[in-house]
């Protein structure tokens, strides 16, 4: 159905780069990359969760195998701090005996869900975001650009090449393993005025994907 559907489209929008190949694919037609959107206010107007663990890195993202929620675990074996992942999927017991096996009960905690109206909240306790996705498949995840949005540094994977979605400068780009993050999560949370810089990057990067430039730009494409 897909390909038909691409094949048969008058416009097509994509959210990232790496998505246009696979439209290529199937179409003749260029598409139009019109990112996540979010709520820059609601991020950044979130309220502090006094009795979450600090200093406290947040990672957000479903369960599942592309989000590589394992280097991260394994990370925090070198890191003098939390990590708490919100999400649910396929992999929540077996993540769960991964932190049990690495003894890593006290420094990790996965939280299943959070309501929409409370999660700019955690965001806004946190101290740095880290997502290991797989580059190859995401370039930017909506956590990514609510973390922005709420001033945090974000510490992600390079992008794949070719596929840049403009967050260099802005993000703390690592490459896609275990040591690789336990050293630049350590680099951030042990040097407040880099935090800061990378802080104050994100809030100004995140002012492209508010949700009222985006829409216009939406109603404009329609």
């Amino acid at each position: 159905i897909e390909p038909f559907v691409l094949n048969a489209a008058d416009k097509i929008i994509v959210v990232y780069k790496i998505i246009q190949p696979y439209v290529t694919k199937h179409s003749s037609k260029n598409s139009e990359i019109l990112h996540n959107k979010v709520n820059c206010n609601k991020f950044f107007n979130g309220k502090i969760i006094n009795d979450l663990p600090q200093p406290l890195i947040l990672s957000v993202g479903n369960l599942i195998p592309v989000k590589n929620h394992k280097i991260l675990i394994k990370s925090m074996k070198e890191i003098d701090g939390h990590l708490l992942i919100i999400g649910k999927g396929e992999l929540f017991s077996e993540l769960n005996q991964l932190i049990m096996e690495y003894e890593l009960q006290g420094k990790v905690t996965i939280k299943e869900s959070v309501s929409n109206d409370q999660i700019q909240n955690y965001y806004k306790s946190a101290k740095i975001f880290a997502l290991a996705y797989n580059a190859e498949v995401e370039s930017l995840p909506i956590p990514v650009i609510e973390a922005m949005a709420t001033g945090l540094p974000v510490v992600i994977p390079y992008p794949k090449e070719g596929f840049s979605e403009g967050l260099e400068g802005t993000a703390f780009f690592t490459k896609s393993n275990e040591k690789s993050f336990t050293e630049n999560i350590k680099k951030l949370l042990e040097n407040v005025d880099l935090r800061e810089k990378y802080s104050h990057r994100s809030l100004c990067k995140s002012k492209e994907f508010d949700s009222e430039k985006i829409e216009k730009r939406e109603s404009e494409i329609y």
